[in-house]
């Protein structure tokens, strides 16, 4: 009887992994902009950094030093720290940060160059399975006013492991590496998170092509966290900030 019973709970446990692996896999996850209020750090590794928590990482970002720190609050662990180079007294940083509906999903953060107000285009840096990626920079501009960001009119999906990146399809986007006008619906962008570290990349059907990717910017401090967390069951993501 011990016996018995011992083989059925493992059967049941292999049938809740599975169970778990499956609903992950074909899952359509949505992502919605969300303001997080940052707060200054004092007396830390991150002296004058502003930190802003996810839920599953801390981001911290120094706007003057432009440059940027990801900890994974599981293991306390630093997996990100990338600038851009040498610092520019005129460009600040400012994080917009795109949250999925349901837990155990990506995180993603544009984070917005900003010269004199004005817009300068965003780099994208992915937090996934307790690790970040810098996936790139996106050189555009929403052509309203002068140089306005490009995330309220951005829509990003993920299903199968691939996240894309649409525009409201009327929105005139702007860029600034050929000074040309783009309608919404032209420009598409996609990560793979399999293999997030090459970055992003542009599709066949998008008017618009990144001329670069995360390699046309200094490459982050190697920080690899070779944990392997157990699948779970997607969830409605609940945040705390």
């Amino acid at each position: 009887m011990k016996k018995i019973f011992i083989i059925s709970l493992l059967m049941f446990s292999l049938n809740v992994l599975t169970s778990a692996q499956q609903s992950t896999t074909g899952v359509a996850v949505k992502y919605t902009l969300t303001d997080l209020q940052g707060k200054k750090m004092s007396n830390s590794n991150y002296d004058n950094y502003m930190m802003y928590a996810t839920g599953r990482y801390q981001v911290f970002i120094n706007s003057e030093l432009q440059k940027v720190a990801v900890l994974n609050i599981t293991n306390k662990k630093e997996v990100l720290n990338w600038g851009a180079g040498e610092a520019n007294e005129y460009t600040k940083y400012e994080p917009h940060f795109f949250v999925p509906d349901f837990k155990n999903f990506p995180v993603i953060m544009m984070l917005e160059e900003v010269i004199d107000g004005s817009s300068n285009g965003q780099h994208v840096i992915l937090m996934d399975k307790g690790q970040a990626f810098y996936c790139g920079f996106i050189n555009l501009a929403a052509d309203k006013g002068e140089g306005a960001s490009i995330t309220k009119y951005l829509q990003i999906n993920m299903k199968a492991g691939l996240i894309t990146f649409t525009f409201t399809p009327d929105a005139n986007i702007f860029s600034w590496e050929n000074y040309e006008i783009y309608k919404g619906k032209e420009i598409s962008f996609e990560v793979d998170t399999q293999n997030a570290k090459n970055g992003l990349r542009t599709p066949q059907t998008s008017a618009y092509k990144l001329t670069g990717n995360a390699s046309s910017y200094p490459a982050p401090e190697e920080k690899t966290d070779n944990s392997k967390p157990a699948e779970q069951q997607p969830q409605k993501e609940e945040y705390s900030w």
